[in-house]
C-alpha cells in the first residue's frame, strides 16, 4: 500500500518548524510516495487584520514557487501536490475560488477553525456554546457544497461535550452529509497521536490526581489548543501501576519556585516605566529577553497565554524566579466579549491554573486579549485589569529600529508599553530602548512594583493603562 500526506505545513503559517525541502527529504526517507503541501491559507482581509496562525498574503507566491521548485527538482522520487488549508469564510469565498484557479492550488483541503472570519475571534476549538457548535456543522456542510474542498481535516475540532446528546447528533449531521458527498474525514490525526509508537506518551508525571500524560501541540489537536493533558486517577490504575505509586505515603508536596526581591529605595525618585509582554511564552525568545535585561537591573510583566504554559514551563519559571511578575492573558487568546458567562469564567480560570501549576501562585492581574473589556466581564475576572498606554504594534512592524523608535518617541514616567516576547524583533527592539532610556534616568519595573512605588492602591473596577 503506498504511503501519502496530503496535511503539511510550512514555517509561514508560524506553529511549523524546518526548511520546505527537509519535509520533502523526510517524505521520501519515510517511502511517501506522494506529498501533499497545505498551509494555511491567507485571506485578502477586507479589514487590517493580521491572523497569528496563517502566512500573510504577500507569502503566498514564495509558498507556491518554493513547492514547485521542489516538485520539479524530486520529481523522479516523490510526488508533490502544491495544497492549501482553508476555512469556509462565505464573505472571501469568491476571492477564494479566483486566487485557486490564478494561482493554480492543486487541491484544498477544509479546517474550519474560525466562525465566519478569524477577524471575529471566535475560535472553533475553545469552548462553544450551542449556537456555535451548530455553526461548526453547518459551515462544514456549506464548505462540501462548494465542491471545492478534496477533504474534511480534524473534524473533532469544535470543543463541545463530546458525550452530549447534542455533539452526538450534530457529529452524526456532518458525517451522514460527508458520506452522502463522498468527502473524506480526516482520523489520521488522532489515531497518529495516541498509537503505540516510540514517539508518543514520552511526557507523562504523576500528581495526586493520578496518572497525567501530556500530549504536545499537534500530536493530537491543532497547535491553537496547545497541550492536551490527559488524567488518569490511580483507583483506575489499580493492577496496571506498580504498588510503590500506589501508595499515597509517597506523594510528595510540589516545591515551587521563590521569587528573587529586590529594594525598591533605589528607584525613589526616577521615571517609572513598566515593559508588558503579551503572548507568550517562548522559550528562544522569552530566554533572550531575560538574558538581556539583566544589562539594565530592568524587571517586566509577562501576560502569558495559558496554551502556551506547560511547553514553555521552564523559561516561566525562570522568569519568575529572576523577579519579573506574572500575569494572565487568558488561555486561547479569544476575545471575552464574544463569549458567554461559561466560557469567559473558563477561559479565566484555565489560564491560572496552568499558571500556578509551574510557579505556585495564581496571577492577580489580567490582561484581556486586544484590551477588550466590560464592567461585567471585569465582575467575573475578579482581577485587576491592566492594558497599556504605549502601543508599539511590534507585531505590525516587525522592525526593531521601527519598535525601539515607537517606545522612545512616547515614553513618560508611569508609562505602560505593550509588546509581544514571541517575536525576536520585539525583543531586541526593547533592549535597544532600554539602553536609551536608562541614559536618560529611567527605571524598568513590573507593574507590582510601579503600583507600590507611586503608592496606588489597585481595586477590580478600574481600568489601568497607566500610573
Amino acid at each position: 500500500m503506498n504511503k501519502n500526506n496530503y496535511h503539511t505545513h510550512t514555517t509561514r503559517c508560524y506553529h511549523a518548524s524546518g526548511k520546505d525541502e527537509e519535509y520533502v527529504k523526510a517524505a521520501i526517507k519515510a517511502g511517501i510516495k506522494e506529498l501533499g503541501f497545505s498551509d494555511h491559507t491567507p485571506w485578502h482581509y477586507d479589514s487590517s487584520f493580521k491572523a497569528s496562525m496563517r502566512m500573510p498574503e504577500c507569502q503566498l507566491d514564495d509558498y507556491i514557487e518554493s513547492i514547485r521548485y521542489l516538485k520539479e527538482k524530486y520529481k523522479d522520487q516523490i510526488s508533490i501536490l502544491i495544497g492549501l488549508e482553508c476555512e469556509y469564510f462565505e464573505r472571501y469565498m469568491p476571492w477564494l475560488e479566483k486566487m485557486l484557479k490564478d494561482k493554480q492550488i492543486d487541491y484544498i483541503i477544509l479546517g474550519n477553525h474560525y466562525y465566519e472570519t478569524d477577524e471575529l475571534h471566535q475560535y472553533f476549538g475553545s469552548p462553544v456554546n450551542e449556537y456555535y457548535l451548530k455553526a461548526y456543522v453547518d459551515h462544514c456542510i456549506k464548505a462540501i457544497d462548494t465542491g471545492l474542498y478534496s477533504y474534511i481535516a480534524h473534524p473533532d475540532l469544535v470543543y463541545y461535550d463530546q458525550d452530549s446528546k447534542l455533539y452526538q447528533e450534530e457529529m452524526s449531521r456532518l458525517c451522514a452529509y460527508a458520506k452522502e458527498k463522498d468527502i473524506v474525514l480526516d482520523e489520521e490525526w488522532v489515531k497518529r497521536g495516541i498509537s503505540q509508537s516510540d514517539s508518543n506518551y514520552k511526557y507523562f508525571y504523576f500528581s495526586e490526581s493520578g496518572l497525567n500524560i501530556t500530549f504536545p501541540p499537534y500530536q493530537v489537536a491543532s497547535w491553537a489548543d496547545g497541550e492536551i493533558t490527559l488524567t488518569i486517577p490511580y483507583e483506575k490504575l489499580e493492577g496496571i501501576l506498580k504498588s510503590e505509586y500506589m501508595d499515597d505515603s509517597l506523594v510528595t508536596d510540589i516545591t515551587y519556585p521563590k521569587q528573587t526581591e529586590r529594594d525598591l529605595s533605589e528607584f525613589e525618585g526616577k521615571k517609572l516605566i513598566a515593559f508588558n509582554f503579551d503572548d507568550g511564552p517562548n522559550t528562544k525568545t522569552t530566554s533572550r529577553l531575560l538574558d538581556g535585561i539583566k544589562e539594565f537591573d530592568a524587571r517586566v510583566t509577562f501576560f502569558v497565554l495559558g496554551s502556551r504554559v506547560a511547553s514553555n514551563s521552564e523559561v516561566l519559571k525562570r522568569a519568575y524566579v529572576e523577579g519579573n511578575q506574572i500575569g494572565s492573558h487568558t488561555y486561547n487568546h479569544l476575545n471575552l466579549l464574544l463569549l458567554d458567562d461559561a466560557n469567559v469564567l473558563s477561559e479565566i480560570n484555565m489560564a491560572n491554573e496552568e499558571i500556578e501549576k509551574v510557579i505556585g501562585i495564581r496571577p492577580n492581574i489580567l490582561r484581556p486579549p486586544y484590551g477588550n473589556i466590560n464592567d461585567h466581564i471585569k465582575t467575573y475576572a475578579n482581577m485587576h485589569i491592566i492594558n497599556w498606554d504605549i502601543d508599539t504594534e511590534d507585531w505590525k512592524l516587525k522592525d526593531c529600529n521601527l519598535i525601539k523608535d515607537k517606545i522612545l518617541e512616547s515614553a513618560h514616567d508611569g508609562a505602560i508599553v505593550l509588546l509581544h516576547d514571541i517575536y525576536t524583533e520585539s525583543v531586541e527592539g526593547a533592549l535597544m530602548a532600554m539602553r536609551e532610556l536608562e541614559r536618560d534616568g529611567y527605571a524598568f519595573v513590573t507593574i507590582e512594583e510601579m503600583v507600590k512605588l507611586k503608592g496606588v492602591t489597585l481595586d477590580y473596577d478600574t481600568t489601568y493603562y497607566y500610573f
